[in-house]
């Protein structure tokens, strides 16, 4: 898109290789993103867990990230649950780093 606005989104399987008779889990997210300035950026977003044979986990989820330099990043959010498997609400903060070229020589 332009002006600073993104969409994206995802779709997961996850299954433990060690466990591979427990349940597979789909994840499906959708997110709207607006980038304010060049290290601000603000984005809302659905996410939805499906355990294979039991009830799914629905949250909407929204927050903001801080760009410290190109390749580290604090965030927070905060997400309410929208189906009666999801917690009533999170609260979460982090801190992200990126490796460039770790494998290069």
């Amino acid at each position: 898109m332009h002006d600073g606005w993104d969409v994206t989104g995802t779709f997961t399987e996850f299954f433990r290789p060690a466990q591979l008779n427990s349940r597979r889990l789909a994840e499906t997210t959708f997110v709207i993103e607006k980038k304010v300035t060049e290290r601000v950026s603000l984005f809302t977003e659905y996410v939805g867990d499906y355990p294979d044979g039991a009830q799914p986990t629905l949250l909407s989820n929204s927050g903001g990230r801080y760009l410290l330099t190109a390749s580290h990043q604090v965030d927070f959010r905060f997400a309410v649950g929208l189906n009666h498997n999801s917690p009533n609400c999170v609260v979460g903060m982090g801190y992200s780093f990126r490796i460039d070229r770790m494998f290069s020589r």
